[in-house]
């Protein structure tokens, strides 16, 4: 319910029609067959447009479940590394770590020594900072390199945008797979009505008869009687 004097009005059409009073208002939403609604309840004088607020509720709800399905929650992926590691096995590493943070989230490096490896730290931040450096274009150290018992790591954050998630793929996926088991219920539907048709269809099968006493047979002479 509207409750001020006045009120900014957009028409059914989008026009600014400036400032009338609510009454009037009312009366050209009424006479539109739509309804009066506060878009900017704010402003002073608020704004008010004639519209349909059963649409323009569908739209808000739909833009809101559309925004809510492309965000993307930022997670954090862990990538594992050893002081010997070979120069190959850092490259596929990075190239790992490179897709979490073009997907927008966080990679946790952690180097892990086992034995006698703690003795070569200075290996172990040699690798750390090339595979760092491999990421430098698309991320930054948000947390440098700690050590924890027997474990180096840091903390890297995506620098890059993330790629537009395609939800329509996965849309269309379902879409197909339902598609290939409604096809493959018909089928499983048409192989049964072929068995039950090939069924009914086929001869009787003689030794399945019960034999049956033949019946209206005429009744035995005097001659056929046995003799006494």
């Amino acid at each position: 319910m509207i409750r001020i004097r006045e009120v900014r009005l957009i028409d059914e059409t989008g026009a600014q029609t400036g400032i009338v009073e609510t009454g009037e208002a009312r009366r050209r939403a009424y006479d539109a067959g739509l309804d009066l609604v506060e878009v900017s309840p704010d402003a002073r004088p608020p704004v008010c447009k004639i519209m349909d607020y059963g649409k323009f509720k569908y739209a808000l709800k739909k833009k809101e479940h559309d925004s809510k399905r492309k965000q993307h929650q930022v997670q954090t992926k862990e990538i594992r590394l050893r002081p010997k590691i070979a120069e190959h096995d850092v490259a596929y590493k990075a190239k790992q770590a490179r897709d979490f943070l073009l997907d927008g989230d966080k990679v946790q490096v952690t180097m892990l020594f086992r034995g006698r490896e703690m003795s070569h730290m200075a290996v172990a931040k040699v690798v750390m900072d090339t595979f760092v450096a491999k990421l430098a274009d698309i991320s930054k150290v948000e947390r440098g390199a700690k050590m924890k018992k027997r474990r180096l790591g840091l903390l890297l954050l995506s620098t890059a945008p993330p790629k537009p998630h395609d939800t329509k793929k996965h849309d269309d996926k379902k879409h197909d797979d339902k598609k290939h088991d409604d096809k493959k219920h018909e089928k499983k539907n048409d192989v049964k009505k072929g068995t039950e048709d090939a069924k009914s269809e086929a001869p009787p099968n003689p030794a399945e008869k019960e034999a049956v006493p033949p019946t209206g047979a005429a009744a035995p002479t005097e001659a056929q009687k046995p003799q006494t």
